[in-house]
């Protein structure tokens, strides 16, 4: 009489699951899809931060450049009036209403303007909500002149926080900065 024996059916089965390639590559994607995914999302944040700096700084440039003209003294311009100057182009890619904050500084010489300059992260709001630096003083002809406007990034993948500069790990102070001198435009006129 005839016996079969399980294992050796046991055995076949196993060897050929074994062999079997179907759906090996959903496997594979299964696994490699989520850091994939991630890594690309981390690309794209950056991207996006950094041209948003660039944006912030471009907008800096063109607010210095009134500055820097006397166009900004003439109009008796107000802090609110060069904040919008720097939204006008930087509003595209941020929320300017409450988030950007201006300073702008003057001093004889740049030494002197240097030395009485905070750190770019003090300069708004700080962590707890409240602005830190504050300053608003365009200088009068040939003064040395320095502006910074500061936004804060804030992360939307999670892990970002080897890109942080705050305390808050979950946000990065973007900064747009222009120091110069003013040219020797007619005195008589400055900043409201």
């Amino acid at each position: 009489m005839f016996k079969p024996n399980p294992y050796g059916m046991i055995g076949r089965l196993l060897r050929r699951y074994m062999r079997a390639q179907r759906g090996a590559t959903a496997v594979e994607f299964a696994l490699v899809a989520g850091p994939f995914l991630y890594v690309l999302g981390c690309i794209i944040e950056t991207g996006l931060m950094l041209f948003t700096e660039y944006t912030l700084q471009s907008s800096v440039q063109e607010a210095a450049r009134q500055v820097r003209t006397g166009q900004a003294q003439a109009a008796a311009m107000t802090q609110g009036q060069l904040k919008s100057v720097v939204c006008d182009m930087a509003g595209i890619v941020v929320d300017c209403t409450h988030k950007v904050s201006v300073y702008v500084n003057s001093a004889t010489n740049f030494t002197t303007l240097k030395s009485s300059l905070p750190s770019m992260l003090t300069v708004g709001p700080s962590v707890g909500g409240s602005v830190s630096s504050s300053s608003y003083k365009c200088g009068s002809p040939s003064q040395a002149v320095a502006i910074v406007a500061t936004y804060d990034w804030h992360f939307v993948l999670p892990f970002m926080s080897f890109f942080s500069n705050m305390s808050d790990d979950s946000m990065r102070r973007l900064v747009g900065f222009a120091m110069f001198q003013n040219e020797p435009f007619p005195a008589g006129s400055s900043c409201a």
